[in-house]
């Protein structure tokens, strides 16, 4: 590691632009995942059998990842050149591990954006650095709905 740079330091923070999700959506995501589960294809049992706070059309906690993972896509790039200033790596060898901590659910029709934190958490015998980047995701009242952390795996420098 350079001096510059920390285990489990933060190494910047950057902020997407927003994204609105729309009740296809989560429709879509439910449908090609399979999730035929009553509260998810079931708007009386919604309406009827689920919590206050549940009672209309509300996002599996696996597509609020894939929304965040999304909104981060377009400035990834950007981040791993800032990340790549202090700690130098090679390729990019994959995700490792997600870890999520779902707050409070995402709706048809909160716009969304995410807070990302990207840190090295540790660099092994062989030089492959472990970059988490967490993801915070907030709605347009900017109450957390989902807190999770990607582990990636990038190869050491050559």
């Amino acid at each position: 590691m350079t001096q510059d740079t920390t285990v489990g330091e933060p190494l910047g923070n950057y902020l997407t632009a927003r994204r609105t999700i729309f009740e296809s959506d989560i429709c879509s995501f439910v449908n090609v995942g399979g999730l035929h589960e009553p509260l998810f294809i079931d708007m009386e049992y919604v309406k009827t059998d689920m919590p206050p706070s549940h009672q209309k059309r509300f996002a599996p906690g696996p597509f609020l990842m894939t929304i965040g993972m999304g909104l981060v896509a377009p400035i990834l790039l950007t981040v791993l050149d800032d990340v790549r200033k202090k700690q130098p790596f090679g390729l990019m060898k994959g995700m490792i591990s997600v870890n999520a901590d779902i707050k409070g659910p995402g709706f048809a029709g909160d716009t969304m954006q995410v807070e990302l934190i990207p840190s090295i958490t540790s660099i092994t015998k062989s030089g492959n650095i472990l970059l988490a980047l967490r993801h915070i995701m907030r709605n347009q009242d900017q109450a957390e709905v989902i807190d999770f952390t990607e582990t990636l795996m990038l190869g050491p420098a050559t």
